[in-house]
């Protein structure tokens, strides 16, 4: 049986002085005047977070506070997957949950909320945060795995290497994709699946109502102005790995236009938003933990990995039969479909509409998914 092996995440300096260095020297590129967002990340945003990181921002601040986390790398499936452990205030036979990440974020905005649910006032349970493969800390494999794939590699870490018997799942973005291909590969060890998206491929062609048509046209107008970057990472990995590799200014600005376009609008104007110390800095965590390991290529290949799985939709026109919690966010991209669609391709027992959040709910609203997650899995 594999085993988890502890780990101590560590840049080297060369690494590093390179950063600074691309920082410092990157050549600026003309951006025409009061485009704001509406073309891609605004260049006034961009720049200040440069300077920011160039000039504030400590790698190695935050390094050592993420070495006061249980980490381990574990080989699951043939893939070698990065983990960290954040154990129960009380030890009990609860099943533990597994949270997985999605694109463009990483196991980082995870942590507070498996502090939280860990933590709970009841004893908690015991969380693992996972790092995709070929994402920050988990290698990469030698071919790009779909989420499907990926979802074997989770079953495995959790059952053959952590030696769970049950566990519940719980995934945004492409953790969202993950999570629930656990529920439907594994319902004899996967206890429920709590999520916060739904991607139209595995729903579309479940479209019949009036509703759900408008919810899909929506979706469609909404990919034609922002699904370049789908795109991109589907039908050309390897240009855009060439563009993004060592590139940290290109990263910061690809990386931070989805975090401004995607999270909760009422949080306010991105441009004000990003300059706050904690939003800025929450970003470039996030940028440079792809920098430092080298991932920001090899992290986009799952796009390409997906259409390789299969077509849309489960396979036989079957769906996701283990308890499935659905927290609905203010997602301004992926605006959560009728409740009604979601119960055709899942077995939803729990459904809240979130009042704050957008895409990444583990970052803006980590007290409110902990609670939600929290009272779907005691339920189970």
């Amino acid at each position: 049986m594999a085993t988890a092996i502890p780990f101590t995440p560590h840049a080297d300096e060369a690494v590093l002085s390179r950063i600074r260095r691309q920082l410092a020297e990157y050549r600026w590129p003309h951006v025409p005047p009061g485009l704001g967002w509406s073309c891609g990340a605004e260049a006034d945003t961009v720049r200040h977070l440069a300077d920011r990181w160039l000039n504030h921002f400590d790698w190695r601040a935050e390094e050592a506070r993420l070495n006061q986390r249980a980490h381990f790398k574990a080989e699951a499936a043939g893939t070698v997957l990065h983990g960290v452990h954040v154990r129960a205030a009380r030890a009990s036979d609860r099943a533990p949950l597994v949270l997985v990440h999605g694109w463009p974020g990483s196991f980082l905005e995870y942590l507070e909320v498996a502090d939280r649910v860990a933590g709970a006032d009841d004893g908690g349970r015991d969380v693992v945060v996972v790092s995709l493969p070929g994402t920050g800390y988990s290698d990469t494999p030698e071919q790009p795995m779909g989420p499907r794939a990926v979802a074997r590699s989770v079953h495995a870490l959790m059952t053959e290497v952590l030696g769970h018997a049950r566990y519940v799942a719980h995934g945004a973005d492409w953790g969202s994709i993950v999570s629930a291909w656990l529920g439907f590969d594994q319902p004899a060890h996967c206890a429920g699946v709590h999520m916060t998206m739904v991607s139209p491929r595995f729903v579309a062609g479940l479209v019949k109502e009036p509703e759900e048509q408008a919810w899909l046209a929506g979706f469609r107008e909404r990919f034609e102005d922002d699904g370049a970057y789908f795109r991109l990472q589907t039908t050309r990995p390897a240009t855009a790995g060439f563009l993004l590799a060592d590139n940290p200014v290109g990263l910061l600005a690809w990386m931070l236009e989805k975090f401004a376009a995607w999270s909760d609008p009422a949080q306010g104007d991105p441009s004000a938003l990003f300059r706050t110390p904690e939003l800025a800095d929450r970003l470039l965590r996030n940028v440079m933990l792809y920098l430092v390991t080298g991932t920001a290529a090899s992290s986009i290949w799952i796009y390409r990995a997906l259409t390789a799985e299969g077509p849309p939709g489960y396979p036989g026109g079957q769906r996701v039969n283990v308890p499935v919690a659905f927290a609905a966010t203010r997602d301004p991209m992926f605006v959560p479909p009728p409740r009604g669609l979601v119960e055709k391709a899942y077995n939803v027992v729990r459904w809240t509409a979130l009042p704050r959040g957008g895409h990444f709910p583990g970052l803006e609203v980590p007290e409110l998914l902990a609670d939600d997650i929290a009272a779907f899995a005691n339920g189970l």
